[in-house]
């Protein structure tokens, strides 16, 4: 019994100090000393070893907001619970679920679940209404806001006013890290591009936390050559432009296919354990599995 109580005392002590590494970690991206970028690279869900996913699933407390699009991600980590219920994550419409050995996750605002950018930076009662989230659920430590549309015909001033208002929470809320994102590249259209690259290009440059939708939706790993492809289209001067991958066109669910989301939930379950605490090795793991998966989307 002593022996128990001595070991018990121990796991308590290490789970305080992951704990509050984990506080110190998210408290304010601008002290990150590099910025952490979720690309297609980060889409290997085999390759994050099982104990980073515990600790991510004991540790981060996910805020998102988002449109049909944003629900891409939450569909990818529902296909992958699906297959494995080790991977589970909890998605609470308008509140966040207390389940233990899960990602909770509190998905929209407070009264709403699909949210535009006015209703979470762009306006004063958008960003009230994130405060609320956050001070009412003071156990979320990230919080996200996914696009639509928007940045397909969106100003330099319109994304430098998103990337403002997310400094301006970071500083008012520095135990939570705010996750930036791009948009999708659905869109033939070189302006969406290159709005995504000025928010890639800040938080590259600011040391922030990007999950770069774009990206993800430009990059399919063909298991027959066992080299990533990347969708492009080129303008009416040459000029050649990303833009999702053909295998990802259709509309099976949230404007994309299935594989989609799977990538992209994937890539979410690569996020949370490096916001965790995991430092990208992947030394030593079989991700052979799920590559066997995968293939059962294409």
């Amino acid at each position: 019994m002593k022996g128990n109580a001595m070991k018990k005392s121990a796991l308590i002590a290490v789970a305080a100090a992951l704990a509050a590494a984990f506080s110190a970690a998210g408290s304010a991206a601008a002290t990150r000393t590099a910025p952490l970028v979720i690309d297609h690279l980060c889409a290997d869900l085999g390759a994050i070893p099982s104990s980073w996913i515990d600790e991510a699933q004991a540790l981060v407390k996910w805020h998102y907001a988002h449109t049909s699009h944003g629900s891409q991600l939450t569909n990818g980590l529902d296909t992958i619970e699906a297959f494995d219920p080790a991977y589970d994550a909890e998605i609470g419409r308008s509140y966040l679920p207390v389940v233990a050995n899960a990602l909770c996750v509190f998905q929209g605002q407070e009264d709403a679940t699909y949210i535009e950018p006015q209703d979470y930076w762009e306006t004063s009662e958008g960003m009230d209404r994130t405060r609320a989230v956050l001070a009412n659920n003071p156990s979320i430590n990230v919080s996200a806001f996914a696009w639509c549309t928007q940045l397909s015909s969106a100003t330099e001033e319109y994304v430098q006013a998103y990337l403002d208002s997310m400094t301006v929470l970071e500083g008012e809320f520095p135990n939570v890290t705010f996750v930036y994102m791009t948009q999708n590249a659905q869109s033939e259209t070189a302006n969406r591009t290159l709005r995504n690259r000025q928010i890639r290009d800040f938080c590259v440059a600011n040391n922030k936390v990007l999950y770069d939708f774009e990206d993800l939706d430009c990059w399919w790993f063909n298991p027959e050559t066992q080299e990533w492809e990347q969708g492009t289209y080129t303008d009416y001067w040459g000029n050649v432009w990303p833009v999702q991958h053909p295998q990802y066109d259709g509309a099976e669910v949230a404007h994309t296919t299935w594989e989609s989301c799977f990538q992209k939930g994937e890539a979410v379950w690569w996020m949370v354990a490096r916001l965790a605490g995991w430092d990208g090795s992947t030394a030593g793991v079989d991700s052979a599995s799920w590559g066997e998966i995968k293939s059962i989307f294409r």
